[in-house]
């Protein structure tokens, strides 16, 4: 009888471990840092509790119907390219940037894919951010996807018993099983977790004055958002077959293709040899589905899709980071009306300071892509691709097995695309206000010397809760041409 145990153990695993695929590879945490300042009446004065994939739009539209009274309207968290876990919190933590895009890359060593996808859900295996609370092990995460709702739940109850236990002033929490809830859950899953998080929130803060006779600072933060729809797989083999290339395991020669498929998601990091580069992204930006592929050149990242040619680059030598956008054919990212409107272009190329292109475009289509696209090749990971593909809202690549069983399960989209949906986070305080930010600002707003040195002067400065005044819209699809003057 043992034996048959054993044996239904095993099928039981085998069964239930492809469903943890289903994201973008997921982020763990470190533990924070010895000699952090204490808390001075033996408990944490501020949370910072970090939501793995909950989209704006979401948290936003529950904001309006009058829930998380408690915090300040909640802002824009424009994630990085692609806009998964990986690259996001490692800007958002300000930690060393990961090896490649997810934990299953492309390495220029050894000319292959390494990692596996089991070694990713490992929550210690590669942390990005720091954090007081505990790391997921790989059964963890696994439960994760399988009940998902009732262990975010268990997750927040343990974060509240080691946020009591802790003296730390400043207490970094992370959750990374909200993530795959709103994979299998959608957006009604997303509402009715976020539902149970505000009253949770509430409770946390009652539990805090009952203690210590104050209130509890707490600022939100995800990594991005998510699709929020069904999506269509891109049969990549097949297409990359139609255009004379072959997927191959490492790139021996003209016409190889290597890229690695580590879960389900709306990007795709392709490595060849440099010569066939501009090759292989048009032959992908013809494709339905396709929003668009960015190429580096070193010096420029060429962006090719159905609507044209451009090429982006970091101009050089100024106070402030700014980035030119010089088309070449068509509008690629629907950007060049602005050299009328705004009367900034020099020499057939758009210049703008990185803020000017964060402010126009947040709530756009592809929101801030020119920052993105550029960091993406240069500076988010240790090993870029040479080119890299963003897919529709609605489209996505996978693993084959993994698709063939989340069809039996059903999932509710995803993400790691530039498009608004899949792109923008939230972060949110309940103790001041916070503006829109991409993931580096958020690393500002969050763990900056003057953010950090506010909090210790204003900690007891919360004496009830902020009803909001106004929310941002959430309806604006198209950029606005940047203010003159910047």
């Amino acid at each position: 009888m043992h034996a048959n145990r054993s044996s239904v153990v095993v099928r039981l695993r085998k069964a239930l471990l492809p469903w943890v695929l289903l994201a973008g590879c997921p982020v763990a945490l470190a533990a924070a840092g010895a000699g952090a300042p204490a808390s001075e009446d033996g408990m944490p004065r501020r949370l910072v509790l970090a939501l793995d994939g909950i989209p704006f739009d979401v948290f936003i539209e529950l904001q309006s119907e009058g829930h998380f009274r408690q915090f300040h309207p909640a802002a824009r968290m424009v994630s990085t390219f692609p806009s998964l876990s990986e690259v996001a919190f490692a800007a958002i933590g300000g930690g060393d940037p990961p090896d490649g895009y997810q934990f299953v890359r492309y390495d220029p060593a050894s000319n292959r894919v390494v990692g596996t996808t089991i070694a990713s859900l490992n929550g210690r295996a590669h942390p990005k951010i720091a954090a007081d609370s505990s790391g997921d092990s790989i059964p963890h995460r696994v439960l994760g996807y399988v009940a998902s709702y009732s262990t975010a739940i268990r997750d927040l109850r343990q974060i509240e018993r080691e946020l009591m236990a802790s003296r730390k002033h400043d207490f970094v929490a992370y959750l990374g099983t909200s993530d795959p809830l709103v994979h299998l859950q959608g957006r009604e899953g997303t509402r009715r977790f976020l539902l149970w998080l505000d009253d949770y929130l509430a409770q946390l803060q009652e539990k805090t004055l009952r203690r210590t006779g104050r209130y509890l600072q707490v600022d939100l933060v995800s990594d991005h958002g998510s699709t929020l729809v069904r999506g269509k797989v891109l049969a990549l083999e097949r297409e990359l077959a139609g255009c004379g290339l072959r997927r191959s395991r490492s790139v021996a020669g003209p016409g190889d293709v290597v890229y690695p498929k580590p879960g389900i998601v709306g990007s795709v990091a392709l490595m060849m040899a440099p010569a066939d580069a501009d090759a292989v992204a048009r032959c992908f930006a013809r494709l339905p589905g396709v929003d668009l592929v960015a190429v580096d050149h070193d010096d420029s990242v060429l962006v090719i899709n159905r609507d044209g040619e451009a090429n982006v680059r970091l101009i050089e030598g100024g106070l402030r980071e700014s980035f030119g956008y010089r088309v070449k054919s068509g509008d690629p990212l629907g950007l060049l009306a602005w050299a009328t409107a705004s009367n900034s272009a020099a020499d057939g190329e758009l210049q703008w300071s990185a803020s000017q292109w964060f402010d126009a475009t947040k709530d756009s289509a592809r929101p801030d892509p020119l920052r993105r696209l550029w960091r993406a090749f240069h500076g988010s990971v240790k090993h870029p691709s040479k080119v890299l593909v963003s897919l529709s809202d609605g489209y996505e690549i996978g693993n084959p097995a993994l698709l063939a069983l989340s069809s039996l399960r059903g999932r509710f989209g995803t993400h790691g695309s530039m498009t608004r949906m899949a792109s923008l986070g939230v972060i949110a305080s309940n103790w001041r206000e916070i503006p829109d930010v991409d993931a580096w600002g958020a690393n500002e707003a969050l763990f900056g010397d003057t953010v950090l040195a506010r909090s210790r002067r204003d900690a007891d400065s919360i004496s009830g809760w902020t009803i909001p005044r106004s929310f941002p819209s959430v309806t604006s699809a198209r950029p606005t041409p940047p203010a003159s003057g910047h």
